[in-house]
């Protein structure tokens, strides 16, 4: 249990630790219309708690195996890494089911364990098994880690987060992800 406990505490910490982000565009927090009036997207406000005009929709799953388009972009990118961490390819990946559905909702395609090569934690995603990590299970290993600094080790998640958010309408969300501190504590020691 101290283990873990180490682990979330080094995950923790580095939330508050992270270097000032890098010189770019910032994300915009609402959209607006034509006329330039505020507009936050219909699955923003359902989240707020708001009363909509309707349900939202978005699919859950970023990319689908179904999408003819997804499966020849495997062929040419057949790592999930390559597909999640090259910034246009995880653009395409994840407007593809936004172009097929008109969804609410556009998640960028990424996986939950992004943060962990910018720890000093590799990983690898087998494409019959998921998720392949090295368990920890020392001290020495726990302190092999280090706090991250996203802007160096992971700028394809910001980069592609902005492109999404110029490429859908401005009724869409743009929805990114990542695994909590006890979820890459679980990878880390299982």
């Amino acid at each position: 249990m101290k283990f873990v406990s180490a682990l979330l505490l080094l995950a923790v910490s580095g939330v508050h630790s992270f270097s000032s982000p890098a010189k770019t565009a910032p994300m915009p927090l609402s959209n607006t219309d034509g006329s330039g009036n505020t507009v936050d997207p219909l699955l923003i406000r359902a989240a707020r708690g708001e009363t909509t005009e309707r349900v939202p929709v978005w699919m859950m799953r970023q990319a689908g195996r179904h999408i003819k388009e997804y499966r020849e972009l495997c062929k040419k990118y057949p790592t999930f890494r390559e597909r999640s961490e090259i910034p246009d390819v995880a653009v395409e990946v994840s407007l593809q089911p936004w172009r097929n559905y008109q969804t609410d909702g556009c998640i960028l395609f990424s996986d939950i364990l992004t943060p962990l090569p910018g720890m000093g934690v590799d990983f690898d995603i087998d494409e019959k098994v998921g998720p392949v990590v090295t368990p920890m299970r020392s001290w020495d290993d726990v302190n092999k880690m280090h706090l991250m600094d996203p802007s160096k080790s992971a700028p394809f998640v910001a980069e592609a987060l902005r492109t999404l958010r110029q490429e859908v309408t401005p009724e869409t969300a743009v929805l990114g992800f990542v695994g909590c501190p006890y979820t890459l504590a679980t990878y880390l020691v299982e």
